[in-house]
């Protein structure tokens, strides 16, 4: 859950709530009330989204230290991952890439 993804989708929400709202009932208080409610809802619900997430992760990382040893993840090097990366930097230095 990428911040800047949902603060363009919160934004837009809001946009589109304070536009509904203006249109139903004609009044800017209103409409400037019903959006402050919603972006404390948008935001509570963010809150406790990210605090659901962070508890999963620390139980994931609990459950996979109890069954596993010291031993490090063999993991493929930054240039090893992406394939475009990889074929650029083998066609640029020849001699470096394997």
């Amino acid at each position: 859950m990428y911040f800047p993804q949902f603060l363009v989708g919160m934004t837009a929400t809001l946009l589109v709530v304070l536009g509904w709202t203006y249109a139903s009932t004609g009044s800017v208080w209103e409409s400037l009330g019903w959006t402050f409610l919603a972006g404390v809802a948008l935001q509570a619900g963010y809150f406790v989204a990210v605090l659901w997430l962070v508890h999963g992760e620390t139980r994931v990382t609990d459950e996979a230290k109890a069954g596993t040893t010291s031993a490090p993840a063999e993991l493929p090097g930054p240039f090893e991952r992406d394939g475009i990366i990889h074929a650029l930097l083998a066609r640029l230095f020849p001699t470096l890439m394997p």
